[in-house]
């Protein structure tokens, strides 16, 4: 395996999960006091975890649900070059968002669990190539 595709991977899906959650997650950040020293509250990082137990069907699952959401993310990227305003580009997104976490649910995982493997990726080596492998044998 050639271990740049690998990384190239791992970092597209973990962009991918990245932009299916900012909007969300920046949201609540902002409602906790985002970093503020007025709000008197700083955001901690997340605790790290355990490595991820996922079975086969869930890594196909993820597989099917990373390249839809690879494809939601090329059409927005084309739309959002072409968008009049901000605010346009803003609906857009959270338009794009919205249809992603409904076909990752569709693919038969949630949210959680599609971000859950992304980031693992990162930190599993074994995760990341069971991933690579559903996605091509999925392509």
């Amino acid at each position: 395996m050639n271990t740049k595709t690998l990384k190239y991977v791992v970092s597209a899906l973990t962009m991918t999960a990245l932009l299916a959650t900012a909007g969300t997650a920046f949201a609540q950040y902002q409602q906790e006091g985002g970093g503020n020293p007025a709000a008197g509250t700083q955001a901690a990082p997340p605790p790290p975890s355990a490595p991820l137990d996922v079975d086969d069907a869930t890594v196909s699952d993820f597989a099917d649900a990373f390249l839809s959401v690879q494809e939601i993310s090329a059409d927005l990227t084309e739309k959002l070059s072409e968008a009049p305003s901000a605010e346009a580009a803003q609906t857009l997104q959270r338009e794009a968002q919205d249809k992603m976490a409904q076909t990752v649910e569709e693919s038969g995982i949630s949210v959680e669990q599609y971000n859950d493997i992304a980031v693992g990726m990162r930190r599993d080596q074994e995760l990341a190539q069971r991933v690579k492998t559903a996605v091509d044998q999925a392509r």
